[in-house]
This record gives structure tokens, sequence and C-alpha cells, in this order.
């Protein structure tokens, strides 16, 4: 009998033990749960660009970028409006052009000049009610000292396959850009389809590339605010899975990784760039909790005299915390 109920209590003292671990578990759980719903004030994005998907390797045919945002608690530059900070976006990245004829070495035939761009760049945007202004500020290094050239070759080495001779491309220059950008969003409450639209007007100027755009995008599906919504970049935590297609048109007044740094060029191959160019692209979006992903098919008219039409698509994951 002592021996029976002994071995009640020994299951009783692990039964309390084991429902007082289930419960701290569960408290963890929710605590954790809970704590996950904070806002989000911090992102980090890796974007990769590239045309293979449409098996080509020409003009704008890879770029790869590192992006690091983050919401501000106070007035800087821009006097913060209530319920959105100002955010500030940090982007490290390196984009690689190439001509179609990876193989010639006669610079006649070319469509446009090998060239190679390494920039770093920050940004303010600043929300209100339905309207984003965004400032930009960009470093940027072009021609050999970027290694987009020796990346390309050093991958293609390594399949095996199409490598490039990457021979009178751009020279190597410095350059200072600004960027200013103004969206308008305008809600279409009473659309069975069409759910919201944005106008976005755009200013370029510095030696690396100056122009004026005039853009319009719409979006179909579930999307947040302008405040949060991934669709203008900004942090966020509520769920979204939309559609959008834009237009744009863009008036160049110089590209430098075309004509060469507008203040004095060494470049052995240099073309004019056309001046008009139009731009088509359309997405799909999906974010939850922490994690944004993107997928967005772009399409440029060409960009010189000489080339045919540019195509890539862009991939985007981002993660807040």
């Amino acid at each position: 009998m002592k021996h029976i109920t002994y071995c009640m209590n020994i299951f009783l003292n692990n039964t309390l033990i084991s429902k007082n671990i289930v419960l701290q578990f569960v408290f963890f759980f929710f605590s954790v749960v809970g704590f996950s719903q904070e806002p989000y004030t911090q992102q980090v994005s890796l974007q990769h660009d590239n045309d293979f998907v449409f098996a080509i390797d020409r003009y704008y045919t890879a770029g790869t970028f590192l992006g690091y945002s983050r919401l501000l608690e106070g007035d800087f530059i821009f006097k913060r409006e209530q319920d959105a900070p100002i955010q500030l976006d940090v982007r490290l990245g390196q984009e690689t052009y190439t001509p179609r004829e990876l193989f010639e070495r006669d610079f006649d035939l070319f469509e446009r000049p090998y060239a190679g761009y390494l920039f770093v760049s920050g940004q303010l945007s600043k929300v209100k009610k339905s309207q984003i202004w965004l400032l930009q500020a960009e470093f940027g290094l072009a021609g050999p000292q970027s290694l987009a050239g020796d990346i390309q070759v050093a991958y293609h080495e390594l399949i095996n396959t199409f490598i490039p001779v990457w021979e009178g491309q751009i020279a190597n220059s410095t350059h200072v850009n600004f960027q200013g950008h103004y969206i308008s969003n305008i809600d279409l409450n009473e659309s069975y389809l069409f759910k919201n639209i944005s106008l976005q007007s755009s200013v370029s100027l510095g030696t690396r590339l100056s122009y004026l755009e005039q853009g319009v995008k719409t979006y179909i599906g579930k999307r947040s605010s302008i405040a949060t919504s991934s669709a203008f970049n900004r942090i966020g935590s509520v769920k979204e899975f939309y559609g959008y297609a834009g237009l744009a048109y863009r008036y160049v007044i110089n590209n430098a990784l075309i004509e060469g740094h507008p203040f004095g060029d060494n470049s052995p191959f240099t073309l004019d760039a056309i001046a008009s160019i139009g731009r088509f692209e359309s997405g799909i979006v999906y974010r939850e909790g922490r994690t944004t992903y993107s997928i967005v098919y772009h399409y440029n008219t060409k960009e010189t005299a000489r080339e045919g039409r540019l195509q890539y698509a862009a991939m985007t994951i981002a993660r807040t915390f």
C-alpha cells in the first residue's frame, strides 16, 4: 500500500511539473507572438535583377542590391507627420551592362558599350495623407573599378559558357547623383478590380544619369495604406498580396554608362543615348508577418539607336525586425 501511495505521489508530482513546463512554454510562446506583433522599425532587403529568364544576356544584364531601411523617431530634413515616420533607406548596388555581341572585339559592331557601376545611396521619404516625397543622394564608381566585368567573367568561366570579352568598356570615373520623387496615391473605393492608382513624378540630376520622368501605376488586390505599403518600399506589418502594372515616360539628358562622363571622358568607345525612353513594369508582391517577396517584369524601349528592347526580371526578398 505504501508502495502504491509512493508511486501515485511521484506521478502527481511529475504531472504538476509537466503542467508547469507546458504553462511556461505557452506563456513564452504568446509573449513572443505578442512581441512579434509590435510595429517593426527596420528592414533589410536583397534584390537581384537578371535577364537570364528570357534566355538572353545583353544590355542591362544583371544587378544586385543590398538595402537597409529604418523609421526615424524625429524630424530629419523633413518634418515628421503624425503616424507616418520619416524613413531612411540606404542601398549598396552593382549594375552590369553589355552589348549583344559578347565575343566581338570590333567596337563598330557594338550596340552599346560594356559598363559596370558600383554605388551607395541614401534616401529619405516623407508621407503626408496620400502623398510621398522622396530625396536621394548617390555616390558611384563606373568602369573596371566597379568590378562588374571581373565578376561576370568569373561567373561565366565557372559555368564555362558565353564568356564575354569585356573590351572597350566605359572608363573609370566617379559619379555623384541626386534624385527627387513625388508620389500621389488615389484609392478607388468604388472599383471592384483596380483598388489604387499612383502617379509618380521624378527628376534625376548628376554625372551618372540625368532625366525627367512621369509614370502611373495601377494595383489589383490587397494593399496596405500608403504610409506602410511595400508598394512604396515602406516598412509595415499588414499582410499584402497584390499585383500591379505601370507605364512611364523618361526624357534622358545624359547617361554616363553609354556616353561617358559628361565632364571629360577617355573611354575607348561611347555612343549617344536616346533621349525618349518608354518603360513598362508589372509585378506580384506578397507580404505576411515580417517577410516580403516580390517578382517584377521590366521592359524598356531601346537606349541607343543600335540596340533593341531591354527586358529583365527583378526578384526581391525583404525582412523586417
